[in-house]
This record gives structure tokens, sequence and C-alpha cells, in this order.
């Protein structure tokens, strides 16, 4: 009677143990149980904690950190600004353009800017060149993609704060093949040219295509050279 009172009390205290080991998380039976490199112990290809973890404490494995993608050189043909590079970006500085967006939008796009400003300045009299170009822009609100009037909107700000232009195409307009060209006199002094456009392209066979530019036709190569530090600061 007292060796089956030993061997019941055995049986009951392999029983607790092997509760209290399933408790802890502890893997049983035939699973694979490895250590990871990282320090980490690995029941059958899952992590369950770190064994350096200190007092039992468990810890998540850090996620891994995605290696850092190459820095990008002036000669990869990446897109700089406005789907220009960075040497069409300089190229056309170097030619007067305080801002140049000439693109068709082949796949369906929602190309979207609000209140972009192009500070420039001028040392002398000079004479800004806008043009606006655009064909087969859809208004969004067709789709109820966006609240508010899709345009097409060109402002030229004053050094004294004043309006000296203004040109906006909204909603249905935008539907109207546009082309307009405008001479406008400059007096020294900061500028600003302000930019806002919000539209829908179909792409495929009948793409969308913006044009803006506004070019000024007799910068000073101090002029020329603060017109790079803004745009590539």
């Amino acid at each position: 009677m007292k060796s089956l009172k030993n061997r019941l009390g055995l049986f009951a205290l392999a029983g607790m143990m092997t509760l209290s080991l399933a408790a802890c998380s502890v893997p049983l039976g035939d699973a694979e149980v490895r250590t990871g490199e990282d320090g980490t112990l690995v029941v059958d290809g899952e992590a369950i904690w770190d064994e350096a973890a200190p007092d039992g404490e468990t810890e998540t494995p850090a996620e891994e950190t995605p290696a850092e993608e190459p820095a990008l050189t002036e000669d990869t043909g990446t897109l700089y600004e406005y789907y220009s590079t960075r040497e069409e970006l300089l190229a056309g500085i170097r030619e007067g353009y305080v801002f140049c967006l000439d693109h068709t939008f082949e796949e369906a796009a929602r190309p979207t800017v609000t209140g972009g400003h192009w500070p420039f300045r001028v040392s002398g009299e000079d004479t800004l060149d806008l043009e606006i170009r655009f064909s087969d822009l859809l208004p969004l609100e067709d789709e109820g993609l966006v609240s508010g009037e899709s345009r097409v909107e060109v402002r030229l700000t004053s050094p004294e704060g004043e309006t000296v232009y203004d040109y906006a195409a909204t909603g249905a307009d935008l539907e109207e093949d546009t082309v307009i060209q405008e001479s406008v006199p400059l007096t020294p002094g900061e500028w600003d040219l302000e930019i806002s456009f919000v539209f829908r392209s179909a792409g495929g066979s009948t793409p969308a295509a913006l044009h803006i530019s506004a070019r000024c036709q007799s910068l000073t190569r101090e002029d020329l050279s603060y017109l790079e530090e803004l745009r590539l600061r």
C-alpha cells in the first residue's frame, strides 16, 4: 500500500510539472527547439522569448531594419521635382525658368498641388513669360473624390503684396483644351508665384496633359544663384 501511494504521488508530481511547463509556454513533445542567432528560443520556427532577458522578462524580437537605399546621384535620371530630374531643373533655371511643369499622364492619375509657392527675385526691370496649356483634364467631382472644385490656378504677387496676374480654370472649364500665354512686367524685388491644380487623368488613349511655365527674360547671375539655392535647399 505504501509503495502504491508513493507511485501515485510521483505520477501527481509529474502531472503538476507538465501543467506548469505548459503554462510557461515551454515547448513539449517532439517540437523542434533551438536557440536562434539573436538569442531567442525558437519552437518550430516561431520565436517565443529572449533567453537573455533578465529575471525571466520577455522581450519582443526587434524588427529588422530595412537596408538603406543607395544615395541618388545627379545622373541617375531620378525625378527631382514635378517630373523633372535635378539636372533638368538646374538647366531650366539657367535659362530663366522660375517654374516649369510639362507632363502627360499616360496612366490614370489624380495630380494635386494646392497653394504651392515658388518665390524668385529680380534685381532690375524684367519680364515674366507665363504659359499655361492643358488638355483632357477631368474634374474629380464627377467621381465624388474630393470636396470643392477641381482647378488649375496661377497667381503672381508683386514685392508690394499686390496680385498682378491671376488665372483660374475650375470645374467643367478643365475639360476644354486651353492655351494661354502672357507677358508680365516685373520690378526689382521678391516676387511670389503661386500654383494649384486638382484634376483627374483617365490615362490610356486620352491621357491628361498639363504645362505651366514661368520664365524671366533677363535674370542676373546673382538672381540665378539665389533661385538655385531656393529650389535645391
